[in-house]
């Protein structure tokens, strides 16, 4: 691994972010400045990130309450989730995470409930859901052949819902059409071909070029028989991307495998085409089911309002962000509240782990929008935990380089102006970098946002939905800081009435 100083900057622009009144936290720090950076020509499983005490941190001693919300403990908990994964990998599975409707699913709602039973938290169960037919790729590999030699593209990772070949599999000639916009396909003949498109991030993984300029659709259109999408981030990353709608076998690959591939189209002679075999075995499995996982922490009053906290238990590969962190952030309040007396509990905190974020039915998504009258009777706010800490990770000229500092949030808040100014003025309070502007409802609970009074904060960047989304990439000061400042929002809107936080 090569290192080097993150710029100045980094510290300057933080110091702008927070105001006068934040400080910085140097307990234990180790350096600064470290950086640890993954070079283009280098094959990696995963980024050294530097230790979590090394992380820029921000005080103010009149949050001093919660300060027993502990990062690193969280930590343990986002570890404990991507070891769940690895089990399930070690299992055999080559399509691995924390899969709706598999073992590891059902390892992870059987986790969930056993940390819960360790806050204070009453009633902790499971909600048990039917499942309908899931898209399983079972079995995959993509070669090239060029001039008699053949090489494995061993990144290759089937997107979300894409159709399979033939027990046989296809080889046909393989063409690239660049970053597949409109004009990079005039002239050039796709018809029966795989294609290959190279897509940048705009921002993350999930939101890149080739999704937004409609590439896939137009090779879809012109008659691909296959789609090899290159996520253009150094090193050579297996990504899982969201459903693209294709109609034939589409797959992501590392930007060093499409460095190959186009090396070898460079090279290859005019009367001997560079060929793709491509064999995908997917199925559809049925009878599988899924479970919510619920807990409450009981208010001083059997009539007071509650505040309901949603996180998403599903995951690919290690999912540390996404939503290992989330579910660290849920389950941390609960026990932060769990340990206040009763007496001082204005609000019950109830806790829904639900179980399909990632699935072409969205679960979580449809389970809260079918349950929404249960769900919003006496709620008075909704707070959704996803993706709640994360490394500022980005480009370092041709390297991709993770730093000591926290990535910016994007956010959005359904209610009054008075809940607007307590959420953010607790994001300042904390330190958590934010962009100044927010899109629509995002995330789990998108589907009931606009029901009742409502919370997201959420990254989506670079190592979104990639086999380096590792636990190390999880700073224990980023899992603090978000958490500490969702349990002074809590504690802010004591009270305050529905009325008072609502936006209608």
């Amino acid at each position: 691994m090569k290192t080097r100083s993150s710029p100045f900057y980094f510290l300057f622009l933080w110091l702008l972010s927070f105001g006068a009144s934040a400080q910085i936290d140097s307990t234990n720090a180790i350096s600064p400045y470290p950086a640890a950076c993954i070079a283009p020509s280098e094959q990696t499983a995963g980024l050294d990130f530097t230790a979590d005490s090394s992380y820029l941190r921000f005080s103010n001693s009149a949050n001093e309450i919660y300060d027993s919300i502990d990062g690193l403990r969280m930590k343990r908990l986002v570890e404990e989730q991507a070891a769940i994964a690895q089990r399930y990998k070690a299992a055999g599975n080559k399509y691995w995470g924390r899969i709706i409707g598999t073992d590891s699913d059902h390892e992870t709602a059987e986790w969930m409930m056993a940390q819960l039973r360790e806050t204070e938290a009453e009633n902790v169960r499971l909600d048990s859901i039917s499942l309908p037919s899931q898209w399983f790729p079972e079995n995959w590999k993509v070669s090239v052949t060029s001039n008699g030699t053949t090489l494995d593209l061993t990144s290759a990772w089937p997107a979300y819902g894409s159709s399979g070949t033939t027990r046989n599999g296809i080889e046909v000639e393989l063409i690239d059409v660049g970053l597949g916009m409109a004009t990079d396909f005039i002239g050039r003949d796709v018809e029966g071909k795989a294609v290959v498109i190279h897509s940048i991030p705009t921002s993350s993984t999930i939101f890149n070029s080739a999704r937004s300029n409609g590439a896939l659709r137009r090779a879809d259109e012109l008659g691909a028989a296959a789609i090899l999408l290159v996520l253009e981030l150094p090193g050579n990353l297996q990504t899982a991307f969201y459903n693209v709608g294709t109609s034939v076998p589409t797959l992501s690959i590392g930007a060093e495998d499409g460095a190959v591939l186009q090396e070898l189209l460079a090279n290859s002679s005019s009367n001997e085409a560079v060929t793709i075999n491509l064999h995908l075995d997917v199925s559809m499995a049925e009878g599988l089911s899924t479970s919510n996982v619920r807990g409450e922490i009981p208010a001083a009053s059997p009539n007071a309002e509650r505040v309901i906290i949603v996180a998403h238990r599903d995951a690919y590969f290690e999912g540390a962000s996404d939503n290992a962190s989330g579910v660290a952030t849920a389950l941390e309040l609960m026990r932060f509240f769990g340990q206040k007396p009763k007496e001082q509990r204005k609000h019950s905190i109830e806790i829904i782990g639900t179980p399909g974020h990632h699935n072409l039915a969205r679960t979580g998504h449809t389970w809260l929008y079918d349950n929404r009258a249960s769900i919003l009777d006496n709620t008075v706010l909704i707070i959704n935990a996803e993706h709640t800490a994360h490394a500022l990770i980005d480009r370092f000229g041709p390297e991709l380089c993770s730093t000591n500092s926290i990535g910016p949030f994007s956010w959005r808040i359904n209610g009054s102006s008075k809940l607007m100014e307590i959420t953010l003025q607790a994001f300042d309070d904390f330190g958590i970098p934010r962009w100044t502007e927010t899109g629509g409802p995002t995330g789990e609970i998108a589907t009931i946002f606009n029901l009742a009074p409502s919370i997201v904060l959420m990254h989506a960047g670079v190592l979104l939905h990639t086999n380096i989304e590792t636990a190390e990439a999880i700073p224990a000061a980023s899992l603090a800081a978000t958490t500490r400042a969702y349990a002074k929002i809590i504690d802010q809107i004591n009270n305050l009435s529905y009325s008072e936080l609502s936006s209608n």
